[in-house]
C-alpha cells in the first residue's frame, strides 16, 4: 500500500473511531432525565415572559438543541427558574445537573464545578438613573455611592475596587427599580440584559454607561457538578454546535452577536 493510501486509511479509521465513540456517548444519554435550572438574568440570556413555566433566551435555546441532539429528557419537561446561589447549592448537593442563565466561567469557580466551553462573551456595565444621577458617565463617577451587585456574582471585588459602597441584591429587576427610586445609586450587571431592560422600559428613566468592563466576568457558559458523568459529551456537543453555526444562529436570533 502506498504512503498516500496508508494516510487516507489512517484518517478514515480515526474518523470512524471518533464517530463510533461519540455515537456511543450520545446513546448513553438517551432517555436520561436531567434537572436543569435557569438563573433569570434577564433578556437575552434567560428570562420569563407570558408563560411563567417556560423560560426563554439564548441559554434556553441551547439547552433545547442539546436535548435534540443528545436525546435526554428534562425533568417535568421544563427548565426550572431559580436564583443563582440556590442553583449552585443544588449542584453541590446533587439535585441539579446543569445551571444556565448568564453564568460566568471563572478560574475560581472551575475549582468547584465543571463548565461547558464559553459560547458567549460580553462584559459588565453600570446602570444609573438619568433623573437622580445625570452626572454619572463613567465608573469614576460612582466612588462613595451605593452600588448594587448580584449576590454570588463575580463582580463584588471589582465594585469594591472602584471605591463604591457595595450592596448585594438577589433580584435584578427589583434592584433596577431601587436604582430608579433612589434606594440604590447605581448597579453593576451583565451588559446584555441591563441594556435590554433600559431600552425596553424607558419609563423608569435608567441608562447604562458607554463603557463595557470586567470582560473576564462575562465569559458565559453552562455549569455542572464537579467531575460530572456527562461533562465530556455535553462539551463535545457544544463545540460541535459552535463549529456548525448553530450557536451563532441562536445568538443572532436574540440580537447578541
Amino acid at each position: 500500500m502506498g504512503l498516500s493510501k496508508k494516510i487516507a486509511a489512517a484518517i478514515l479509521a480515526a474518523g470512524i473511531m471518533a464517530f463510533s465513540s461519540v455515537s456511543h456517548a450520545i446513546g448513553e444519554m438517551e432517555n436520561v432525565t436531567l434537572t436543569v435550572f435557569v438563573n433569570l438574568t434577564g433578556a437575552p440570556q434567560g428570562f420569563l415572559e407570558t408563560d411563567l413555566n417556560h423560560p426563554q433566551g439564548i441559554d434556553v435555546d441551547i439547552i433545547y438543541e442539546l436535548q435534540r441532539r443528545l436525546l435526554f429528557n428534562l425533568r417535568e419537561n421544563r427548565i426550572f427558574p431559580l436564583q443563582r446561589a440556590e442553583a449552585f447549592a443544588r449542584l453541590q448537593n446533587g439535585t441539579a445537573d446543569i445551571v444556565i442563565g448568564g453564568i460566568s466561567r471563572t478560574p475560581e469557580r472551575e475549582k468547584s464545578y465543571d463548565f461547558t466551553p464559553v459560547f458567549f462573551s460580553s462584559g459588565m456595565t453600570l446602570v444609573y438613573s438619568k433623573v437622580r444621577h445625570p452626572e454619572i458617565k463613567t465608573l469614576d463617577d460612582v466612588k462613595g455611592l451605593r452600588v448594587g451587585f448580584e449576590r454570588g456574582s463575580a463582580v463584588e471585588d471589582f465594585a469594591r475596587h472602584i471605591g463604591a459602597n457595595v450592596e448585594p441584591f438577589d433580584n435584578f429587576i427589583l434592584a433596577l427599580f431601587e436604582v430608579s427610586n433612589g434606594d440604590l445609586d447605581a448597579l453593576i450587571y451583565d451588559r446584555p440584559p441591563a441594556a435590554d431592560f433600559v431600552r425596553e422600559v424607558p419609563s423608569v428613566n435608567l441608562a447604562v454607561i458607554d463603557q463595557t468592563f470586567a470582560e473576564e466576568t462575562g465569559q458565559f457558559a453552562f455549569v455542572m457538578p464537579k467531575d460530572y458523568k456527562y461533562t465530556a459529551i455535553i462539551n463535545a456537543t457544544i463545540e460541535e454546535m459552535m463549529r456548525d453555526g448553530t450557536i451563532e444562529a441562536i445568538l443572532k436570533r436574540w440580537g447578541a452577536q
